[in-house]
Parts: C-alpha cells; sequence; structure tokens
C-alpha cells in the first residue's frame, strides 16, 4: 500500500523545494513505491496576499532590498514576538490554508519551510487529522522562532546549534534529531578522481580549478569576482556555473579571460563538478554549504542573507573551512593567497570539510519519516484494537 505525504514548500528560494525533492528521493531510494510525496508551493497557492506573492518579491527583496529584509527578520526574531504575529495573522490567513486540507487525510505531513509550522498544525488538529507532523529546518544556524513550533512530532536538524536552539523553544528532546541537511542522493555516490573528472568536463589538467557559483538563478556579483580572480592571475583555472542567468553567462562567454576559464549554465552533475574543483566561491546559502563539504571543498563565502545566514558564515569561519570575503579583491588575494602560498592549510579544510560532510543526510531524514509514519500506524491499529475489544466485552456482558 502507498502511503501519502504531503510536503508544505515554497520557491523563496531554491533551498526548500531542493531540500523537499532530496527527501522524496531518498524515501522512493530506500523504500520503493511505498511513499508518494506531494510537494506543494503552500505559500503561492495557499496564502492570502500579499503572502502568495512572496514567491515573486523574495529574490529582489534579499538583493535591491536587503535591509529591509533584515530589518524584517530581525525584528520579528523574538520568540513572544513571532508567537504574538501569528495570533493575530490566523484569522486573516485561516480561510486560504484551509483549502490545503481539503483532500483526504496523507499518512504524514511534513513542512520545509518556515512559515508552515504553528497554522497548519494548529489547523489540521482542529480538523481531527492525526497525521504526524515533521518539520525539517533548513536553516543550520540562524534559525528564525517561526521554524519552532513545540507541538510538532518530529523536528529534524541540520546541527547541534540547531538542536540546541529548538529545545530552548520547548520541543522534546525525544521529538529532535540532528541528520545533515538533506541535499541530492548524487552526493552520496562515489565519483571519478579529481584529474578523471576534469578530463571529463574538458578541464585543463595540470592546473588547479575554483568554482564560482552564485546558486540556480546566478545570483550576486559574479562578473566582478571573476574578473577580479583572473586578473589576479593564480596558478589555476575558473569554472563558473552561471545558472538559468543567460545575461550573465552571455557577459562571461564575451570576455577575454586571463587564465582558463571554463562557462557553465544550469547543471544537474553538480557532484562531479564540485569534484573536480579544489575550492569554492559562493554565498552563504546552506545547501551549497553542505554540498561542499561532502566534496571536500573549502569555501570562499562571497556574501550571506542577513539574518538567516549570518549564522551559516559563522559555522563555517569557526569550523576552520572557510572565511568571509565579500570584496571581489579581497576574494581574488584569497584564491592567489591558497593556491601559491598557503597550499598546506587549503589541504587542512578540505580535510576538515570532508570530515563535517553528511552525504547520508536525506537518507536518514527518510528512515527517521518511515518510523514515526510506522510508529502512528501502529498506534491508530493498537486504538482501534483495544476499541474493539471494548465492545466486544460489552456486547457480551
Amino acid at each position: 500500500m502507498t502511503r501519502d505525504i504531503l510536503c508544505l514548500s515554497s520557491d523563496t528560494g531554491g533551498g526548500h523545494r531542493s531540500a523537499a525533492q532530496a527527501i522524496s528521493e531518498a524515501l522512493q531510494y530506500l523504500y520503493p513505491n511505498a511513499y508518494q510525496v506531494e510537494i506543494i508551493d503552500a505559500l503561492l497557492h495557499y496564502s492570502p496576499f500579499p503572502l502568495n506573492r512572496m514567491v515573486y518579491w523574495y529574490r529582489p527583496l534579499v538583493n535591491e532590498g536587503i535591509y529591509l529584509w533584515k530589518w524584517m527578520w530581525k525584528s520579528t526574531a523574538g520568540r513572544r514576538r513571532t508567537n504574538l504575529l501569528l495570533n493575530l495573522a490566523y484569522p486573516y490567513v485561516r480561510g486560504r490554508v484551509r483549502g490545503l486540507f481539503q483532500r483526504p487525510e496523507p499518512d504524514a505531513i511534513l513542512s520545509v519551510h518556515p512559515v508552515f509550522q504553528h497554522i497548519p498544525l494548529r489547523m489540521v488538529r482542529q480538523l481531527g487529522w492525526r497525521a504526524p507532523f515533521i518539520s525539517v529546518i533548513t536553516d543550520p544556524i540562524s534559525i528564525h522562532p517561526v521554524w519552532l513550533y513545540p507541538q510538532v512530532d518530529l523536528c529534524l536538524v541540520a546541527t547541534e546549534e540547531a538542536r540546541q536552539r529548538a529545545l530552548r523553544a520547548g520541543i522534546p528532546a525525544e521529538r529532535i534529531r540532528v541528520t545533515g541537511m538533506p541535499v541530492s542522493l548524487k552526493f552520496a555516490q562515489k565519483v571519478n578522481d579529481k584529474l578523471s573528472l576534469r578530463a571529463q568536463l574538458g578541464l585543463a589538467m595540470d592546473r588547479p580549478a575554483v568554482l564560482l557559483v552564485g546558486g540556480g538563478e546566478g545570483m550576486g556579483p559574479m562578473f566582478e569576482i571573476a574578473r577580479a580572480v583572473a586578473r589576479a592571475r593564480p596558478p589555476a583555472q575558473l569554472c563558473i556555473i552561471a545558472g538559468r542567468n543567460e545575461g550573465l553567462r552571455r557577459q562571461l562567454e564575451a570576455v577575454s579571460w586571463e587564465i582558463p576559464t571554463r562557462i557553465f549554465g544550469f547543471v544537474t552533475n553538480m557532484p562531479e563538478v564540485m569534484g573536480a574543483c579544489d575550492l569554492i566561491i559562493t554565498k552563504a546559502g546552506p545547501g551549497t554549504i553542505a554540498e561542499a563539504l561532502i566534496m571536500g571543498l573549502p569555501i570562499i563565502i562571497s556574501g550571506f542573507i542577513p539574518g538567516q545566514e549570518e549564522g551559516n558564515v559563522r559555522w563555517v569561519t569557526e569550523q576552520g573551512v572557510g572565511i568571509l570575503a565579500q570584496r571581489p579583491a579581497a576574494i581574488a588575494a584569497t584564491v592567489k593567497e591558497w593556491l601559491e602560498d598557503d597550499k598546506e592549510s587549503l589541504s587542512r579544510m578540505a580535510a576538515r570539510a570532508r570530515a563535517l560532510g553528511r552525504p547520508q543526510a536525506a537518507l536518514d531524514i527518510a528512515r527517521a519519516i518511515h518510523e514515526l509514519i510506522n510508529a502512528q500506524t501502529r498506534s491508530v491499529m493498537g486504538t482501534r484494537a483495544t476499541a474493539t475489544g471494548s465492545n466486544r466485552d460489552f456486547r457480551s456482558s
């Protein structure tokens, strides 16, 4: 019998959907045909205006409106303020959110987005649904209180620091597990050695490779960073992933580069590309950081979203796997230093990154979900059996 899981997500940034897809992939891998995961952009389809526009406003807001975003995040980051806002919002949003539950009760509800904890869980319990509610927190360090709701049946977090925050928020210890950040199962599979991957990707064999990424959309000052690195002429080659940003790709392809440079669009073979490289330049997105750690890449963080990604920067530097360098000139100087003068530090960071990487995270999350659903099923069956037995005793007396 196939079990149904309703997964609440939203495309405010690519990380939530990627996490949902990684978990769905892991469930299918471990338990073929046992689960049907329906991933819904609940913010877009089941939220009232203006919340339903955040899917379109999020990227401009965290780029051009970064100071407004920082104010919004910081001003709502207290637990009491969060609870007050949620209670005030409930009468306004419940009509639209109720549409989520005009369906047969699923076997579990999975949330991978911060705004879909309190209100959806409150509503499903009012409906009398007994499906376990599982929260997968995709921010590993800087966790907004809206993520943390003590009534969830299972809270899966990426780090020990996140576990401590969940405990302080009142989630019982037995309901919290540290699993790591869910990434595609491609990262749990062995890839070829570095030189073989370079040959496969058409890269130079005799130079270390520097990977520059800006997420699936090619966000941030990637062109300026790439030009600064190339002009510094480190003994390296550049791999640049422009993602879906075709304007950036065309701009990069029009340049006469000072060092060997390979430009990619949107890629589906990120483990192979990362495996061919020696370090990565990226914003502080949790998914990319998790992938870089698995592949043993030292990290130069080129930027971060205030609030939710600030903790990621601190964690990367404290763990000794990278640094923050936001100005293109500083990034270029770091690349040159690591590859010319401080190769020993680069090797130490790579080893430390591999030790911290958790390629099995999505599989561990899938196992935890499976165990909870099975436990819930046994509990319900036991309750029904008890009730049936009680009825028999009553009728026979």
